[in-house]
């Protein structure tokens, strides 16, 4: 199995939650743009959870209007210089165009499914020509993703979030590396979101050694944490 690794790449507030609404946090900007930046200066790979990612859902589009699949469910992979996975296992997220386009970096958009997925979805996205891989048949087999990835000539995996994806890597011990962000703002509410929440925590907590820690401009901090 080809090794890649991963690394757990966030953007948080200092009491840890998830900054999902930037514009909402207006003296954090250069933090932000900090966070961007090393996105993308790690990899030509990262991704996110299905809820991270659905603000680029069409909610107008109606899978009684496509035929089911048939035949068996292979990969369909248009290869490019830098991808964006999603990690949609049964398929709710319906994109527009084929590329996402964050931060100034167009990364191919590509489906991290299972077979789980409603067949007339597999026709959405051949119409759509969108990119998808199954990974699991009922739920997501991260060792498959990974091995898929190593495949692609990818050897570093950029997790950006969110917090179930994320606690689903660190479950398995699929992360090398956690990258923190932190911005000079505190959310202050009790049901906001950190990096890492699961219900299930069996195989947690997990411990890290500090790599590096740095006081950037702005009041932000980078914290860099190895296995």
């Amino acid at each position: 199995m080809n090794k890649v690794k991963v690394i757990c790449h966030m953007y948080t507030t200092i009491d840890g939650k998830i900054v999902t609404d930037i514009a909402g946090y207006p003296d954090c900007e250069v933090a932000g743009n900090i966070y961007d930046e090393l996105t993308f200066t790690y990899g030509k790979a990262w991704g996110c959870g299905r809820s991270t990612f659905a603000y680029l859902s069409d909610e107008k589009v109606n899978l009684n209007n496509y035929k089911a699949k048939e035949g068996l469910l292979v990969d369909h992979i248009i290869k490019d210089e830098r991808y964006c996975f999603s990690f949609d296992r049964k398929g709710k997220l319906f994109f527009k165009d084929v590329y996402n386009d964050y931060a100034g970096h167009k990364s191919r958009l590509v489906y991290v499914l299972t077979k789980q997925v409603d067949r007339r979805f597999i026709t959405y996205l051949d119409d759509m020509n969108l990119s998808y891989m199954f990974c699991g048949d009922n739920d997501l087999d991260i060792d498959v993703f990974l091995s898929k990835l190593g495949d692609l000539g990818i050897d570093t995996f950029v997790l950006c979030g969110g917090a179930e994806i994320n606690a689903a890597f660190l479950n398995g011990d699929y992360v090398d590396e956690i990258s923190l962000v932190i911005c000079n703002g505190i959310q202050g509410g009790r049901k906001e979101i950190t990096f890492v929440g699961t219900n299930d925590v069996s195989k947690f907590p997990k411990y890290f050694k500090v790599k590096e820690v740095k006081v950037l401009a702005d009041n932000t901090v980078y914290l860099h944490y190895v296995k």
